[in-house]
C-alpha cells in the first residue's frame, strides 16, 4: 500500500504544483490590488453598488468589502479559490474508480496483490494530503503577501481559515468520490462536482436574495464555510467541522461499499 501511495503521489505532483502556483499566484495578484483600490477610495464606489450585488457574493454584502477580510472573501476565497480546487478533487476522484474504467485499465490494478479496499484508501490518502497542502500554501502565501504589501492580517483567522477550508475541501472530494463509484467517466466526475458546488454556491446567494429561500440555506454545503468570517474572528465552528468531517467519511465509506460491489 506504502508503494502505491508513492506512486500516486508521483504522478499527481506535477498538476498539484499548477494548481498551487496557479493559486498563490493569484493570491499574489489579490493582495498587491488590495492597497492601491483602498487608497483610491475604494468605499465611495462601494456605496454605488447594488445592495442585492454585495448580498451575492456574501453574507455580510458590500460593506465589508474595504476590509482585506471581506475583499478576500468576495474576490478570492469564496468561489474561486473553491472552484479552482474543485477542478483538482473531481479529477483525483474520477480517476479513482470511474477514470480506471473509462481507460479499462481497472481489470490489471485489480489483478495486483492488493484489495480494492487499500486501492481506494491509496487513492483517499493522496487526494486529502494534497488538499490540505494546497490550502497551507493559499493561506501562507496570504500571510507573506501581507506582510509584504504592509496588510494587517490576523494570523488566529488564517488558522481558522485552513482548518475550515480543508475540512470543506475534504468533504467535497468525498461526494466526488461517491460520485466516481457511480459513474464511468473521469470527466463527468469532474464535471459534476465543479457543477455541484458552483450550484451550492448560486443557491445560497439565492437564499440572501429571495425571501421565500431564506429558510433553506442550510440546504448549500457553502453554509460550512464563511472565509470572511473565519479571517475575521478567527474563531473555529466545532459544528461545522463535525460536520464536514462526517460528509468526508460517509462519502469515502460509501464509495467504498460501492466499489467492492462494483463489477467493472
Amino acid at each position: 500500500m506504502i508503494h502505491l501511495i508513492a506512486r500516486k503521489f508521483k504522478e499527481q505532483r506535477n498538476s498539484l504544483l499548477v494548481y498551487i502556483g496557479s493559486l498563490i499566484g493569484y493570491t499574489l495578484l489579490m493582495m498587491s490590488m488590495f492597497p492601491s483600490l483602498k487608497n483610491a477610495g475604494m468605499e465611495e464606489l462601494i456605496k454605488s453598488y447594488p445592495e442585492q450585488l454585495g448580498k451575492f457574493f456574501g453574507e455580510s454584502g458590500m460593506s465589508t468589502f474595504s476590509t482585506i477580510e471581506g475583499f478576500l472573501s468576495m474576490e478570492f476565497l469564496s468561489l474561486f479559490f473553491v472552484l479552482i480546487i474543485a477542478f483538482y478533487l473531481g479529477s483525483a476522484a474520477g480517476s479513482a474508480i470511474a477514470g480506471q474504467i473509462e481507460k479499462r485499465t481497472m481489470d490489471f490494478n485489480l489483478s495486483q496483490p492488493i484489495s480494492r479496499t487499500k486501492m481506494l484508501l491509496s487513492e483517499a490518502y493522496v487526494a486529502l494530503f494534497n488538499l490540505l497542502i494546497s490550502t497551507l500554501a493559499v493561506a501562507l502565501s496570504i500571510y507573506l503577501f501581507a506582510r509584504i504589501f504592509d496588510i494587517t492580517i490576523k494570523i488566529d483567522g488564517l488558522s481558522a481559515f485552513s482548518i475550515t477550508a480543508t475540512l470543506f475541501l475534504w468533504a467535497l472530494y468525498g461526494i466526488a468520490l461517491t460520485f466516481s463509484a457511480l459513474m464511468r467517466s473521469r470527466i463527468g466526475v469532474m464535471l459534476l462536482i465543479v457543477g455541484f458546488t458552483l450550484g451550492s454556491y448560486v443557491f445560497l446567494s439565492l437564499t440572501r436574495l429571495v425571501d421565500k429561500l431564506k429558510d433553506l440555506d442550510n440546504l448549500s454545503i457553502f453554509t460550512l464555510y464563511n472565509p470572511e468570517k473565519l479571517l475575521g474572528s478567527g474563531e473555529i465552528e466545532p459544528t461545522h467541522l463535525a460536520i464536514l468531517g462526517s460528509i468526508t467519511i460517509v462519502g469515502i465509506i460509501t464509495a467504498m461499499i460501492i466499489f467492492n460491489k462494483k463489477d467493472v
